[in-house]
């Protein structure tokens, strides 16, 4: 039951983000702003190939007012260190850019993560949920028309978690988080 109720938060969580950016808030003009990245985000592959796996992550981001965004994001990873582990991972994040209006320069965030591990446990398929909140702040570098470098530091706050498997902490970073993501744009305006 306490899965289900866990399941149905990060459901609702995700359809209010694809609710927010399906409808067209800005009207469509031309200038050099950016006003939606659709991206592959290489933070999830550089985790899984640590940990002897492959994963990938893509995400939306949508400017929704001068100054601010919302990005939903879904990440998938298969690792292969002792066991087969799966996870699958939905973020919906908040940003603000004090120095642009459009989505580069510095950010500051906030967001929720809803994280999915399934790992062999015996005979059986053994799950793990958590639910976290991020802060994050950022530099968004946009290098080409199709690449975008992205330096983050920001603070993982588990606020719902189950600890069924021994080595989640390989799986699952919590605490201070750093790194550089490169989002390679598949759709951007």
């Amino acid at each position: 039951m306490n899965i289900l109720r866990k399941l149905l938060f990060c459901l609702i969580l995700f359809l209010s983000a694809v609710l927010v950016f399906a409808e067209n808030i800005e009207s469509e003009n031309e200038t050099n702003e950016l006003k939606y990245i659709f991206s592959f985000d290489t933070g999830f592959t550089i985790m899984a190939l640590r940990n002897f796996g492959f994963g990938i992550g893509v995400n939306y981001e949508h400017k929704l007012t001068d100054f601010f965004s919302i990005k939903p994001g879904f990440g998938h990873m298969t690792c292969f260190l002792d066991t087969i582990v799966l996870t699958v991972d939905l973020q919906l994040f908040l940003y603000y850019y004090p120095l642009s209006n459009g989505l580069d320069k510095l950010y500051i965030g906030f967001g929720s993560s809803c994280d999915f591990v399934m790992y062999p446990k015996k005979d059986d398929m053994q799950n793990d949920v958590a639910i976290s909140i991020i802060p994050t702040m950022g530099w968004k570098w946009k290098m080409t028309k199709y690449l975008m470098i992205d330096p983050f530091i920001g603070w993982r706050f588990y606020i719902m978690e189950t600890n069924n498997f021994e080595k989640r902490n390989e799986y699952l970073k919590n605490n201070f988080q750093w790194g550089i993501n490169l989002k390679i744009f598949l759709l951007n305006k």
